[in-house]
């Protein structure tokens, strides 16, 4: 009997991110994309797969900048998160529990600049500068762009509390 070698791969977890130049550069978040020895595959809406690269990770902030190779994509319109207010309605889009693509919640601006802990993975990390909304946010909404009624992305989905 030989020995197997070579690894197999898998799905492990799955998140979201956003296109945000027009050459596949891609926002979301380091959480998403935290293994530095996965290979990643994106997905895009029209179901074409790409080859991911992570560029860069930023622990403080929770990003990630990942690049997709291919021209002509459709980037985000960036929004300003400094012009949010309380109240104003929001849509979250993201990959609901790895299994739901484009899955859109509603809601509200619930605070702003808030601080929280968000755990995962075995690590802790204190997040500031956050805005709250009641729209719901699942696992796989990771990474997914916050947006105001404009179409504008004013935000990313970044955690939930788990008690809500």
């Amino acid at each position: 009997m030989g020995e197997q070698t070579g690894k197999k791969k898998e799905t492990v977890s799955s998140g979201t991110g956003f296109i945000i130049s027009k050459d596949g550069m891609i926002l979301t978040n380091k959480h998403v994309v935290a293994d530095t020895e996965a290979d990643y595959t994106v997905i895009t809406n029209d179901n074409k797969e790409y080859t991911a690269k992570v560029l860069a990770r930023d622990p403080v902030q929770d990003l990630a900048l990942v690049k997709i190779k291919g021209t002509n994509f459709k980037p985000v319109t960036l929004g300003d998160s400094e012009k949010v207010v309380l109240g104003q309605s929001v849509i979250c889009i993201g990959n609901a529990l790895g299994q739901f693509q484009n899955t859109v919640s509603a809601g509200v601006v619930s605070g702003l600049s808030r601080q929280i802990s968000a755990t995962g993975g075995g690590a802790m990390e204190t997040l500031s500068g956050v805005i709250q909304t009641d729209a719901a946010i699942n696992p796989g909404n990771s990474g997914g762009p916050l947006v105001n009624l404009q179409g504008e992305v004013i935000g990313i989905n970044v955690a939930m509390a788990q008690s809500a």
